[in-house]
């Protein structure tokens, strides 16, 4: 009897609780924390190694017959990676809200080695993220990984993700445009310029195009003085 009352209690809270409509995803190096780790590029015929020095050298690499990149660095978090406090008080913020109806995640291209170092790091800033679910992708798209979230949870309605990269965003956005053109999105890409920190609303060359195109077309649609 005690274990039927039981299980029936574990159903009314399940059911009665708030069905998750939002969905918040992180990215880690240089969104959350400032990376120190570099991708090592390693030539397989010489051995010689050189770096991928920053986001947009990653983003811009092409595969390269006879060369392979070593992740290795990003399977810890060393002592010296400082926060990115203003995008960590988003996050906290976001993580300690008292509403349950949002799922807030990290997806991060480092290995999966990585996910229990990340926890422990944020951890040790005071963050409670029992409820935050760490994922690394192992360099590949993130995209995947999004689009199983909002099918595990068909009542998400609104998306926001913070990402310093603009290929990552790029793809998340074509994502959602194509199989979930109903779900309200906010793509965010941190910048630090001269030691500030901006969190801007994601923009591309498909951005700038189409404004400048609007433009043409507005000056087009005005009317001309006849002299």
């Amino acid at each position: 009897m005690k274990l039927l009352l039981e299980n029936w209690r574990r159903y009314l809270t399940e059911f009665l609780e708030a069905p998750i409509t939002k969905l918040r995803v992180f990215d880690f190096d240089d969104t959350l924390a400032h990376n120190v780790a570099k991708v090592k590029v390693v030539n397989a015929k010489t051995g010689e190694i050189r770096t991928l020095d920053s986001q947009e050298e990653f983003d811009a690499y092409e595969e390269t017959e006879g060369e392979d990149l070593d992740y290795s660095e990003f399977k810890e978090v060393p002592e010296e990676t400082k926060p990115i406090e203003e995008i960590i008080k988003i996050f906290r913020n976001m993580v300690e809200h008292p509403s349950k109806d949002r799922k807030v995640m990290i997806i991060t291209a480092r290995m999966a080695a990585a996910e229990a170092e990340i926890e422990d790091y944020l951890e040790n800033l005071d963050i409670d993220i029992s409820d935050v679910e760490v994922v690394g992708t192992a360099g590949e798209s993130k995209s995947p990984y999004i689009k199983k979230e909002l099918e595990s949870f068909p009542s998400i309605n609104s998306f926001i993700m913070f990402d310093d990269s603009e290929k990552n965003l790029a793809d998340v956005r074509e994502m959602m445009e194509e199989d979930f053109p109903n779900i309200k999105v906010e793509l965010r890409q941190p910048k630090i310029e001269d030691g500030t920190v901006r969190v801007p609303i994601f923009r591309d060359q498909r951005d700038t195009s189409k404004s400048i195109a609007d433009s043409i077309n507005y000056l087009y649609k005005q009317p001309r003085r006849v002299k």
